[in-house]
């Protein structure tokens, strides 16, 4: 009996290693078009690739299964995170909103990228763009660029978020003005 338990356990974790790890991969490949586009239009720096990440659907269908369905991430399909370097090739630089927006465009034209948050602090800024599928009437991507001193940071996550957005935004429903804690 204390037999099979062990061999089902180990099973089991073998296949959730397998699930998990065909899903992911250790590379930039989805950002190189954005990392081209944003070195080809500032051509006063380059982007040496630190690290890269890309996940597949398959481990947020996984993390569905063990949350119990409370976040519902079945939706993603991709999750992709890279940081740059920033190597200047002298003088000043600054990225501008025009700038991750084409780059954005160069990794898929088919959606209509707007940008919704631009955050500007010392040392740090920070911006937030969504993916809009005009055809279909819904946001299919999210995309955040982070520079902090000589490292930009790329964070892409696709697929459908209609019921995401819903599930978010449900708790304020009914509810009007300010949040306060208190």
């Amino acid at each position: 009996m204390k037999i099979s338990i062990i061999k089902t356990k180990t099973i089991v974790a073998g296949v959730a290693l397998l699930v998990l790890s065909s899903c992911m991969s250790f590379t930039d490949r989805p950002f190189r078009p954005v990392r081209d586009s944003i070195t080809q239009q500032m051509p006063e720096i380059s982007l040496q690739k630190e690290v890269g990440i890309a996940m597949g659907g398959g481990i947020f269908n996984f993390l569905d299964v063990v949350t119990l369905n409370e976040a519902d991430l079945s939706d993603v399909d991709h999750l992709q995170v890279a940081v740059y370097q920033i190597h200047p090739r002298g003088g000043n630089f600054n990225f501008t909103d025009d700038t991750f927006a084409e780059s954005l465009r160069a990794k898929n034209d088919n959606l209509l990228w707007e940008r919704i948050v631009k955050v500007k602090e010392e040392g740090e800024q920070v911006w937030v763009y969504v993916g809009l599928n005009i055809n279909q009437n819904r946001l299919e991507a999210v995309s955040v660029f982070v520079r902090e001193q000589d490292e930009l940071v790329l964070i892409n996550m696709d697929g459908d978020f209609t019921d995401m957005l819903e599930y978010a935004v449900s708790h304020a429903k009914g509810h009007r003005g300010v949040y306060t804690s208190g």
